[in-house]
């Protein structure tokens, strides 16, 4: 397996690839709004996107979702986060875009194990930013979205956010076992030993 990572759109979205050598097929987590981003790695990296797993349905996640559908990519996300892919919830209209309706290929819930691509990803449901939002845990990886970032949380002041919720959602993720690589939406990348001593939300305890 081979990660590759781009920053994709105006709000800077962390989109990951996970790269399977071997079939020369990738998963992206989070796509992202920019399909000439998406396109652009591609090429330059020899692979073809064959997925797409979203951790919420915002449009700076999720913006290029049908266009990549429509090349053949299989969407997926949380079962309550999917009609947020057709809707405003989605916060396109709320930033101008016009985001193109998506309805997703397969939807999941918390505790259900995907196997794509080759890849076995755990789902967590971490409901907060989002109600349906999720991370997903690969190996010794989380793939965070807008739950956890460096040092800090998500916003919950948009459509069903829900402050206490994220709190709940956050230590959920400082209480695994062991350590992990986080890999968030938005920002820097980090550890889940580093958020045990340095984050915002550890106060809640």
């Amino acid at each position: 397996m081979t990660l590759y990572h781009v920053i994709n759109g105006l709000l800077r979205v962390n989109t990951y690839y996970l790269v399977n050598e071997q079939t020369g097929g990738a998963v992206l987590i989070d796509c992202g709004e920019n399909l000439n981003t998406i396109r652009k790695t591609e090429k330059e990296c020899g692979f073809k996107v064959k997925a797409v797993l979203l951790t919420h349905a915002h449009f700076d996640h999720s913006g290029c979702a049908k266009d990549l559908q429509e090349q053949g990519a299989k969407i997926y996300i949380s079962k309550i986060d999917a009609p947020k892919l057709s809707n405003e919830d989605n916060l396109g209209s709320h930033f101008g875009r016009k985001n193109r309706d998506c309805v997703p290929d397969y939807t999941f819930q918390d505790g259900d194990e995907l196997i794509v691509e080759g890849f076995k990803l755990k789902v967590i449901a971490t409901p907060g930013h989002t109600d349906g939002s999720v991370c997903f845990i690969m190996d010794n990886i989380i793939f965070s979205g807008d739950t956890l970032f460096k040092e800090s949380v998500g916003r919950t002041d948009f459509p069903t956010g829900d402050s206490d919720q994220l709190v709940k959602s956050v230590l959920k993720l400082l209480h695994l076992e062991g350590d992990y690589n986080v890999y968030p939406g938005h920002e820097e990348f980090t550890t889940l030993s580093h958020e045990r001593k340095f984050n915002m939300f550890v106060e809640f305890e």
